[in-house]
């Protein structure tokens, strides 16, 4: 009760307002405080053998979570039921990562249950934003909330949030936090979440869920941002490039990457072996911290994601399906998903002013940001050029 206690009264600090720099400032406070004490609890409970570390010690991604499902709800649809390991009918390669073998046995899972659902989209909706997250970013989403990713009309045009989620393992005080994912919930109607384990090899699971969402429950919203909960991103800045496309056109815009190889090094990250992926490069694709797309992207990119094969990767798995449309993905270099690339005052208020995204900032320098790009009394001598 302590806990929920605490998290009632930072959301209701952090709910959307006008406020001035000083309570931007008192709110900042607040905000680093709750994500200290989330942290902390987070740790203190994962000492010994939880089950978030037998997670990392014995990968599950997929097997452990039917496994889960059976156990948690058994009145579950009956394809959660008949999700099973296809390893029999598989010749799955010797001397490839555990992950990469679950992935393989598993990649027929494709369909998972609703948990928890945001309010309806806007009849009049602008620009939906769509953002990854996972339960234990409590802090994150309540900074996204009170700074760029405030619901509302800007200018005319209607802004809504949606957090797209899996389901988490991850334990405060030896309790799950998906009682605390129902509260946050009830209070603000922004949490997207579906019954899948929320790891690293299962965001494509996210994105082909968040699609097929989209096109079933929010086909109103004319533009979609697809980002990160780590991005800071001007609002104002992608309003304005957007004001005079059209949603019945393609449009994939972002931090485009090019001739980008498959990582063959065991020991990295993205580490893709062969047979996974033959080919020596990957299709064009966006940097997965941020992008627009217009509504008849969105839709395409869901029927083209139904006749691709799942890939452990999200963003190239975006790009592959991007190929089958045919679609042209376009640079724009307001969209920093890698940060800056040269030497420039990386926390200088003008540079931010004039971009459209960039990733990374800690929920303290979202605040902080936010509330120094909206000061009026902010000069600035060089203006971005927004429509590039």
């Amino acid at each position: 009760m302590e806990l929920k206690a605490t998290f009632y009264r930072t959301m209701m600090i952090l709910k959307p307002r006008n406020t001035s720099l000083f309570m931007y400032c008192a709110m900042l406070l607040m905000l680093f405080l709750f994500c200290l004490l989330i942290r902390m609890e987070v740790k203190s409970s994962l000492n010994g053998t939880s089950m978030l570390t037998q997670t990392h010690k014995n990968p599950p991604s997929r097997s452990s979570m039917i496994r889960d499902k059976t156990e948690l709800n058994r009145t579950a649809p009956k394809i959660h039921l008949e999700c099973r390991n296809n390893g029999s009918l598989l010749q799955i390669p010797n001397g490839i990562p555990v992950l990469h073998q679950l992935f393989l046995q598993y990649k027929h899972c494709r369909t998972f249950r609703q948990l928890l659902s945001p309010k309806a989209c806007s009849n009049d909706l602008f620009l939906l934003m769509a953002i990854k997250s996972t339960a234990a970013q409590i802090d994150r989403r309540a900074a996204l909330r009170s700074t760029w990713g405030r619901e509302g009309l800007f200018s005319g045009m209607r802004v809504q949030l949606v957090f797209l989620l899996g389901r988490s393992m991850d334990r405060v005080r030896g309790h799950p936090l998906q009682p605390l994912l129902h509260y946050e919930s009830r209070q603000f109607g922004d949490i997207l979440q579906w019954d899948f384990d929320d790891s690293f090899f299962n965001l494509t699971l996210k994105e082909v869920h968040f699609l097929n969402w989209f096109s079933r429950e929010c086909r109103t919203a004319q533009f979609v941002l697809k980002g990160d909960d780590d991005v800071f991103v001007n609002t104002g800045n992608l309003l304005e490039y957007l004001w005079d496309k059209r949603p019945n056109d393609h449009l994939f815009v972002g931090d485009i990457i090019s001739k980008a190889v498959p990582i063959r090094n065991i020991r990295r990250k993205y580490f893709i072996p062969m047979q996974m992926y033959p080919k020596k490069q990957y299709p064009p694709y966006a940097g997965g911290g941020g992008y627009l797309m217009s509504r008849r992207t969105v839709i395409g990119l869901d029927r083209a994601a139904q006749d691709t094969d799942l890939f452990p990767i999200d963003d190239v798995f975006v790009g592959m399906c991007l190929e089958k449309m045919n679609v042209t993905l376009v640079f724009h270099d307001g969209f920093r998903t890698f940060g800056f690339r040269q030497m420039v005052t990386p926390f200088n208020p003008c540079i931010y002013r004039g971009l459209m995204l960039i990733h990374k900032l800690s929920p303290a320098q979202m605040w902080a940001m936010w509330s120094l790009v909206n000061d009026p009394d902010l000069t600035c001598t060089r203006k971005f050029s927004i429509n590039v």
